[in-house]
Order: structure tokens, then C-alpha cells, then sequence
């Protein structure tokens, strides 16, 4: 699941994180992750064990992101394309782009 969905990993290992102080325990067992396939139904199970290093850094990117905004910074694009595959998704393309300019 890191590699082929990257930010359900992510948010997987988050919550674990920070739900043990609720959940005793629960960063010692894997997730049990599940998808249906929309063209056929059929399901899909991952056990994804619990990452702390991948818990650290998208916390420190969290924080990151905080502190630009406070300071009123622009971090760096992930491109210099507007119509990126990413950006053309993004509900704040037209924003985000304009404050280039």
C-alpha cells in the first residue's frame, strides 16, 4: 500500500499513532485495510503494520506547512505546471496559482 497509495498509508500510520493513548496497543497490531474494486466488486484485504517513521515525517511536514503559513509563506510547488495531473485535481488550483503571479 506505500507505494501504489501513499497518503492512505500515511493516514493509516497516523491514526494509529495517535489513537493510543485512546486505544492501548493498537499501533502493536496491523490495520486491516479494505477496497472494493468498482469494475467487479470484488474485495481487497492489507494488513498494513504500523510505521513510525512515516508517522514522523508527515508530522513534521504538518508542522512544516503550519509554520509557512504563520509566517505567510509560499512553500515550493510540486510543479511548475498548472496543469499538472495533480494540480488539475486540486480544489485550489485556481488559488494557489494565481498567487504565482
Amino acid at each position: 500500500m506505500a507505494l501504489s497509495k501513499p497518503v492512505y498509508a500515511a493516514r493509516i500510520a497516523t491514526y494509529q499513532a495517535y489513537m493510543e493513548t485512546a486505544v492501548p496497543g493498537i499501533s502493536a497490531n496491523p490495520a486491516l485495510f479494505t477496497a472494493i474494486n468498482k469494475d467487479t466488486a470484488d474485495l481487497h484485504f492489507e494488513l498494513v503494520p504500523f510505521d513510525a517513521a512515516l508517522v514522523q515525517r508527515m508530522t513534521d511536514r504538518a508542522v512544516r506547512v503550519l509554520q509557512a503559513t504563520e509566517a505567510h509563506e509560499l512553500l515550493p510547488r510540486i510543479t511548475r505546471d498548472p496543469s499538472y495531473f495533480e494540480c488539475r485535481f486540486c480544489d485550489w488550483q485556481d488559488r494557489c496559482w494565481r498567487l504565482a503571479c
